[in-house]
């Protein structure tokens, strides 16, 4: 049993992953002529990748190897159709890459909403990790900032409405419902 290939570039990845896909819709571009690049970019790195030609349509396959050495975080990407002489933009996006569960040791894959949640509420618990204090506290050449509990419990509030609708975006129940306040 073979996998079906998408055609049209993952907007997700993992590094460590074979990456796959094909690009058929370039039927003014034909493969025979052309060469199909694609570059990706982030502040951190960038890499290129170049498709291979499948009857006139482009075929792109990135090994395991390759992607294992890719960086985790978001990137833009810029596909390009080049000949001898020429080039023209095709497509553009963004792709997020995954860590390589394989290779990676610990992760924490919470949302900064929630890793600040936490460290809020274990401050209000006065359970707060040395870590979780420098969160919540910070301090700048000779201004410093501390939290009230009013202030953390202000600040633990809009947080737990972040990942509430973080959840709700994950979840796929996000209302697009929009809440309007009149009045002080």
């Amino acid at each position: 049993m073979s996998a079906t290939v998408p055609t049209t570039e993952p907007t997700t990845a993992r590094a460590g992953d074979t990456w796959q896909w094909r690009r058929e819709d370039l039927a003014d571009f034909p493969a025979s002529s052309w060469t199909l690049k694609y570059y990706f970019r982030n502040a951190a790195s960038g890499f290129d990748v170049t498709a291979t030609a499948d009857g006139d349509a482009f075929a792109v396959s990135v090994a395991k190897a390759t992607t294992s050495a890719y960086a985790v975080g978001t990137y833009d990407w810029v596909a390009f159709v080049e000949s001898a002489t020429e080039r023209h933009q095709v497509d553009a996006g963004q792709i997020v890459i995954g860590y390589n569960f394989a290779t990676a040791g610990a992760h924490d894959g919470r949302s900064f909403a929630r890793t600040m949640l936490d460290a809020v509420e274990a401050a209000l618990l006065s359970r707060a990790s040395g870590d979780q204090l420098d969160l919540v506290q910070a301090a700048l050449a000779d201004r410093s900032m501390q939290y009230s509990p009013g202030a953390l419990m202000t600040l633990r509030s809009q947080l737990q409405g972040e990942v509430s609708r973080e959840k709700a975006l994950q979840n796929g129940t996000e209302s697009r419902r929009v809440l309007v306040r009149f009045g002080a």
